[in-house]
């Protein structure tokens, strides 16, 4: 489990990603994250906001994921998240989970190298 603690609606919360942040968005939104993350990764390219709805339950999986693991509460509900959370909150903790995902697969942050990158070679 890959965690991190963030403020959002004016309390901290910890976000997590492991199997369960799957599991738990998959019964939320009977979407596998993945699809979400593609989508969410390709509309902010675009400079567009991804969908609310989905973006939402992902926060909550991945806070449920953490404190369920703790026997606890989650500070923030759905809820909270639909009524009092900014647009700049939700990017926040989107954003963190994103790179939490990135983390738990170990998916390289750096921009790929050519492996010919000169060393071209001549032709003759």
């Amino acid at each position: 489990m890959k965690t991190k603690e963030i403020t959002i609606i004016g309390k901290k919360v910890t976000l997590a990603y492991c199997y369960a942040t799957e599991i738990a968005y998959k019964n939320s939104t009977d979407e596998e994250m993945d699809d979400f993350m593609k989508d969410a990764v390709a509309a902010v390219q675009e400079s567009k906001s991804p969908d609310v709805k989905k973006t939402i339950y992902c926060i909550i999986a991945s806070m449920l994921s953490y404190y369920e693991s703790k026997g606890e509460e989650s500070p923030v509900s759905d809820k909270d998240l639909m009524f009092e959370c900014s647009p700049q909150e939700l990017g926040v903790a989107l954003g963190t989970i994103i790179a939490l995902r990135a983390q738990f697969y170990h998916v390289p942050t750096d921009e790929p190298k050519d492996k010919q990158e000169g060393n071209e070679p001549k032709n003759a």
